[in-house]
């Protein structure tokens, strides 16, 4: 199974302003330099040498996830970096968590859309779903109406805590700890499992406080994390529907999660500020959970992972 991120960044598009990029050039000429390099010929071995993230940084774009196993794929959910899915097939199959705007705005301009003989299909455990879609595809807030898109676009209801089948792959949905109902995905093909758990406070923890959600995380070979604060900062956000990377430390903890990949960035981070929050975790990490047999990482936008 494997797994492209399309688009990570937590509630709305954001990159640094063109004086925050000029400053992040200057400080990578600088360390090049510094490095012992010399000339253009050094260049792909100094970018080789750093982690893509402290070259490019985390990504601009809204959530949107790819699951794929050789022909079949499903996507989850349509924010701004469903406009990187460009390459050109028959037929789509689109999950939607729910429908706050940052994961569903990107959705009008998803431009299969608009190409005659394509299959859309849409599945969601949220009864609106149909009626909350048409409506981003009508003025004055768009040009084309629903009813002038020139794919054969259809709409599949899941059932919660069932194994719906969509294109090959097992779809369970759980809900989230979030103030609008929202909906994590177990995906499983092949006897591997992925859990897709944005946007999740993670109030609820232990199997006991989980209940039947309990089952999202369940043995997941990659669980996709919410992390947008940290300790500190969550203290003054609670209830917003945001979770950190230590309670994802405390799910693998319980669950027995292989690998965890923490996303939904701060939408005011520079590429620093989110150097530093990915070192708080890697501080964190090595005082109180080295011990457990989990993989971590910080996502960002065209991360591809194989599971």
């Amino acid at each position: 199974m494997q797994i492209k991120f399309w688009g990570v960044r937590g509630s709305i598009p954001h990159s640094m302003d063109t004086s925050g990029w000029i400053s992040h050039f200057e400080k990578l000429m600088q360390t090049f330099f510094n490095d012992g390099h010399k000339s253009a010929s050094d260049i792909q071995n100094f970018i080789k040498s750093k982690p893509a993230v402290e070259i490019g940084g985390f990504g601009v774009s809204t959530t949107c996830v790819e699951v794929s196993e050789g022909s079949q794929s499903i996507i989850i959910d349509g924010g701004s970096g469903i406009k990187s899915v460009t390459d050109i097939r028959d037929e789509y199959h689109i999950l939607i968590s729910h429908f706050h705007l940052d994961h569903i705005l990107g959705l009008p301009f998803f431009l299969p859309h608009y190409k005659a003989g394509c299959k859309i299909n849409y599945y969601s455990a949220h009864p609106e779903t149909e009626a909350i879609i048409k409506s981003l595809f009508q003025k004055p807030m768009f040009p084309v109406s629903f009813g002038n898109l020139q794919a054969d676009v259809k709409f599949h209801s899941l059932k919660v805590y069932e194994r719906n089948v969509v294109n090959g792959f097992t779809v369970t949905p759980y809900q989230t700890d979030h103030p609008d109902l929202c909906f994590g995905f177990r995906i499983e093909k092949g006897g591997k499992v992925y859990a897709h758990a944005v946007d999740n406070e993670a109030v609820r923890i232990t199997k006991a406080e989980l209940g039947r959600d309990a089952g999202l995380y369940a043995n997941a070979d990659l669980v996709y994390f919410d992390s947008q604060y940290d300790d500190d900062s969550i203290e003054s956000k609670k209830g917003w529907g945001h979770g950190t990377s230590h309670r994802g430390f405390e799910v693998c903890s319980e669950f027995a999660v292989k690998q965890i990949l923490f996303a939904h960035h701060d939408p005011s981070f520079s590429i620093e500020d989110s150097l530093r929050q990915q070192k708080k975790t890697e501080e964190l990490f090595k005082k109180k959970y080295s011990h457990l047999n989990c993989k971590w990482l910080y996502a960002y936008d065209g991360l591809v992972l194989k599971i």
